[in-house]
């Protein structure tokens, strides 16, 4: 609070932090705020928002939050875009791989060696023709890893996303529960 109020500005650090401190205030009972361990005393808390309350309001801008937070999140997005297409792909070669299995098993020798030589470029690894039913089990684990890195690229990105967060007057919400105003 004072950092912000001696920049200028409110960076998205301060405003996390600040929320999840109001969200754990939130979560307790009044008598469990006025011993909450927090950086000083809660009296010296309400004698420096009270000093600072002017400059904060001014400090708070809410579209230069929201574009810090989109610059954090953009290589986030970027990879799990990258990832959710990969994964796309890895599904496709092995639907491909089942459909030349039975092409395999149902049709001619050139139905069979033209299925195979598409299945080996699309692949991109070496397939053995007397073992066409492994590459179905090995497409199929392909597939999964992909699904597996999609995913775990999303959940990195949900995770990093704090947009949520950024709402203005979260120090005057804190000092309310604190300093136990009725404002």
């Amino acid at each position: 609070m004072r950092n912000a109020a001696s920049r200028g500005r409110i960076s998205l650090e301060e405003q996390v932090r600040a929320y999840d401190l109001l969200d754990s205030l939130l979560a307790m009972d009044y008598m469990e705020c006025l011993t909450f361990p927090c950086a000083g005393t809660v009296e010296e808390f309400c004698e420096a928002y009270r000093a600072a309350e002017p400059e904060l309001a001014r400090c708070y801008d809410a579209d230069a939050l929201q574009q810090e937070a989109d610059a954090i999140l953009a290589p986030l997005k970027a990879e799990a875009e990258e990832l959710r297409f990969a994964a796309a792909s890895a599904a496709s070669l092995h639907e491909f791989a089942k459909e030349v299995f039975d092409i395999w098993q149902t049709q001619g020798i050139f139905a069979r060696k033209r299925s195979l030589r598409e299945l080996r470029e699309r692949a991109g690894f070496r397939l053995e023709s007397h073992r066409i039913g492994n590459y179905v089990a090995k497409t199929f684990d392909l597939m999964n890893e992909a699904q597996a890195r999609f995913a775990r690229a999303q959940q990195a990105m949900f995770a990093a996303d704090v947009r949520y967060k950024i709402r203005e007057n979260i120090y005057g919400e804190i000092y309310k529960i604190l300093c136990g105003t009725k404002n």
